[in-house]
């Protein structure tokens, strides 16, 4: 009766000093907890007391009594049904704790750390700690619901990741000492979790466009979303709306037919930016990887053909001579990333046809930026796609150094011959020779050359029939270079790289006396250059840049006409000792743009009839649907068609008596031997 008259003075006076006043104010809820935790601390102290006063009492008589608690047991029993579970107390510690905790969130102060480690042992102790865990657990989904929802409003995604990233720090500190053990911090951060992340999911990956149009600045926000869905299991949401990201931004670069000139560049700084984001902000993840991969693989060949084309050429322009800004290294990786594009590309025939004839030009003309380069990417594409791929363009390297050979040994007889005919040979011949069929065709376009260059020719005509009898050579002039000395009033003696069409429109100026002019008229009679071939010669060496423009045209114009006159512009200026005139036939045309393209069409419906009849002669008989699978995936490492150009090839097969359908049985077709 006593214990109860004392706590009950005890719940009085706790029940006395709240008011509805405290509702709003934190400070007043902290000073009444406070008052809880010293009403704890001194109840403690004297039911200690009164147990080791009465210590024969509690170890005789009450332990024979079974049904009676002990002393200490009865003052917790006591303090726990009179004052933690008493009237009005209960709630109000339920509120209290609720506000000091909203306090101390709002004020990210740690005073209330100190008081709690005292009010912990009260629920421990009466076995109440599951209520205040729920009372926390309450506390934390209410603060957090009510602040994410109005910061989400307020903010920007990235700076509300920021924000979240903060809290989500700071609960986890709070979690060490609110809770009596790790399970009550998990799920107080599971809480947070779900009230800042969870609950907003669907707006912070809808607004992930935005933070990847802006990634140099928005990396620390994207690797935070990605943590944060992450740990509540949403990756997956993320993935595809990174993937239709990838895709719509790629499709831009891809479809934007009038900068196809820059496709390839953009497409590797595009490719460039997202690496970055999977390594940096996704880790790394397989999945991401994957979503990339998948989705600029889709992308690429939303244009079927032309970005194999352009890669193709983005290597030509990167291994020609003229790239002098790059590394060993840089150039290393550029070809290892492009290579990655090409990687993506269905169309790897088309890749191939212009990436022979590109690479041929380069060495035709001597204009390979370097042999390594040229040896690594060969190297790299033969491990890539096999060794048919290379074989012919490694057998072009050989021609080349047969040729090399060659010259050397023509050189030396050609010097006995002159030497025999008391004759000089006033310039230096140098002749590649190459296998036919290991080259690209090229058109031969006929052309008078100068008399000196004719014997020439002709010399090493005989000199070649001696060594390979039976074997013709056929001259493509069209591919010939030249470099040629001459001597301009103002700009001084200079030393012209031109190609051989030009060599000879040039050499028709030699034997004039200074300011002669000769017509169009003159110049097509006496090279016999057809109109398309001699306009686009006499536009290269009078309409170019004003520092190469080596002969004067009247009247002045950007247009070749028939009606023109020509002269040798002897008010050229140029400082540099070198003039290297546009090689026009290093500029692809349209005409052979439009055959490389054609040619592959052709070897592509080739490929599909010889496909079909080796699959047909290996199963004898075969269903249209097995037959159309087998022929898709027998293809798929070089281009993909669509089926009704595998229908076509069908049929054309059947009207050559290769196969037939066989009667009766729907949708099945037989091979004829």
């Amino acid at each position: 009766m006593e214990m109860e008259r004392a706590v009950g003075q005890i719940a009085t006076g706790l029940r006395a000093s709240s008011s509805n006043e405290m509702q709003n104010d934190p400070k007043m809820h902290f000073a009444w907890l406070s008052k809880l935790g010293e009403a704890w601390k001194d109840w403690c102290e004297r039911t200690t007391l009164v147990c080791n006063i009465l210590v024969l009492l509690d170890q005789r008589y009450l332990l024979e009594q079974s049904e009676l608690p002990s002393l200490w047991n009865l003052g917790m029993d006591l303090f726990k049904h009179s004052v933690c579970l008493g009237d009005e107390i209960e709630s109000r510690i339920e509120t209290s704790i609720t506000q000091v905790c909203n306090m101390m969130r709002q004020t990210k102060s740690n005073e209330y750390k100190q008081l709690h480690t005292t009010l912990l042992p009260i629920f421990t102790t009466l076995d109440l700690y599951d209520s205040l865990e729920n009372v926390l657990l309450a506390a934390t989904r209410s603060y957090f619901g009510a602040l994410s929802s109005a910061s989400i409003a307020d903010h920007s995604v990235n700076a509300y990741l920021v924000q979240a990233d903060e809290l989500v720090q700071q609960e986890k500190e709070y979690a060490t000492w609110l809770y009596n053990d790790k399970a009550g911090g998990s799920k107080n951060l599971k809480i947070v979790y779900e009230q800042l992340i969870t609950q907003h999911a669907e707006k912070l990956i809808g607004d992930l466009s935005n933070l990847l149009s802006n990634a140099e600045n928005s990396m620390p926000a994207l690797a935070l979303l990605y943590a944060f869905l992450l740990d509540v299991k949403k990756l997956p949401p993320l993935r595809t709306a990174f993937g239709q990201y990838i895709r719509e931004q790629g499709e831009k670069i891809v479809l934007d037919s009038e900068k196809d000139e820059t496709m390839i560049e953009r497409l590797l700084e595009y490719k460039s930016t997202i690496d970055q984001i999977v390594s940096n902000a996704f880790k790394s993840d397989e999945g991401f990887l994957q979503t990339q991969k998948d989705n600029f693989e889709t992308f690429v060949n939303k244009r079927q053909n032309k970005p194999a084309e352009l890669i193709a050429k983005f290597l030509d322009s990167r291994l020609r001579s003229g790239n002098k800004t790059m590394s060993d290294q840089e150039m290393e990786h550029v070809l290892n990333e492009a290579l990655v594009l090409f990687r993506y590309t269905h169309a790897k025939d088309m890749f191939e046809e212009f990436y022979k004839r590109l690479f041929a030009k380069r060495l035709l003309l001597n204009r390979s930026a370097s042999s390594d380069a040229e040896q690594s990417m060969l190297l790299k594409l033969k491990e890539e796609c096999g060794a048919a791929f290379t074989q012919k363009l490694e057998t072009m390297l050989t021609d080349i150094a047969l040729s090399d050979e060659m010259i050397k040994a023509y050189n030396s007889s050609k010097e006995k011959i002159l030497e025999q005919q008391g004759s000089i040979e006033p310039f230096e011949l140098n002749v590649n020779v190459l296998t036919q069929a290991h080259w690209p065709t090229y058109p031969q376009v006929e052309i008078i050359i100068p008399q000196e260059m004719a014997a020439a020719t002709e010399r090493f005509a005989k000199f070649y029939e001696t060594r390979n009898q039976g074997r013709t050579l056929h001259w493509t002039h069209s591919l010939g270079t030249t470099s040629i000395t001459a001597q301009f009033a103002k700009a001084g003696e200079k030393e012209l790289l031109v190609s051989t069409f030009q060599a000879v429109v040039l050499l028709l100026f030699n034997t004039l006396p200074s300011g002669a002019k000769l017509t169009y008229g003159q110049i097509k009679q006496q090279t016999g250059l057809e109109e398309k071939e001699l306009k686009r010669t006499l536009q290269s060496l009078a309409c170019g840049q004003i520092p190469t423009r080596v002969l004067r045209k009247e009247p002045q114009g950007k247009e070749v006409n028939e009606s023109d006159q020509f002269a040798v512009n002897e008010q050229l200026k140029n400082e540099r000792k070198r003039i290297r005139i546009n090689m026009i036939q290093l500029n692809e045309t349209q005409e052979e743009q439009k055959s490389t393209v054609d040619r592959v069409m052709f070897d592509r419906e080739m490929v599909l009839q010889a496909t079909a009849v080796r699959i047909l002669k290996a199963k004898k008989t075969i269903k249209h649907a097995e037959l159309l699978q087998e022929i898709v995936q027998a293809i798929a490492s070089r281009f993909t068609v669509d089926v009704g150009e595998i229908k076509k090839a069908f049929e054309i097969l059947i009207d050559k008596e290769y196969m037939e359908r066989v009667e009766g049985q729907r949708g099945m077709y037989r091979y004829l031997a």
